[in-house]
């Protein structure tokens, strides 16, 4: 062992707390984690998060999450939705591009059905297999938010399918 002497700050003070500038919350960097980007409320109960391998036995604070689109139709989400740029992966955000929109029943994308006319949104029935493949998906995003971030989203009745952009 070696004994370690502290830097003196010669004539120098420290400033306690964040530089100036400093963007904190929905404002930070993409990618820095924060509660302020979903509306959301948290609760003290026993819950079961699975923490290092196992269910707690204690209680755990819960984060439910409010669905700012409640009763609003797919077709709608996707027509607001499509085209643009979102932030997936919550709480460690990236940046991407949503191509299409899904619900148990139909895929909806953005495509020109006649050519020189605008594209609109077009509904497509999901494959007689792909009706199982989203229910896995959306019960699988669920249940790992649940049972893995103690996050309660409740029932997950559209996906986004979203293209991760790179070098932004």
């Amino acid at each position: 062992m070696e004994p370690f002497d502290l830097p003196t700050l010669d004539g120098l003070h420290l400033i306690p707390g964040l530089c100036d500038g400093v963007f904190l919350g929905a404002e930070a960097l993409a990618g820095f984690p924060s509660l302020k980007t979903l509306p959301h409320t948290a609760l003290l109960g026993f819950h079961g998060v699975n923490v290092h391998g196992s269910e707690s036995r204690n209680k755990s604070m819960v984060v439910h999450i409010e669905n700012p689109y409640d009763g609003t139709k797919t077709e709608e989400i996707a027509k607001k939705m499509i085209g643009e740029r979102t932030f997936m992966g919550w709480p460690f955000l990236q940046e991407g591009l949503v191509v299409s929109v899904s619900d148990s029943l139909f895929k909806y994308e953005k495509m020109s059905v006649v050519p020189n006319t605008p594209p609109r949104v077009v509904s497509n029935p999901h494959a007689p297999q792909g009706l199982g493949h989203w229910k896995t998906k959306a019960e699988r995003t669920e249940q790992y938010y649940s049972k893995r971030c103690g996050v309660i989203t409740g029932n997950v009745d559209i996906l986004l399918h979203v293209r991760p952009l790179k070098g932004t």
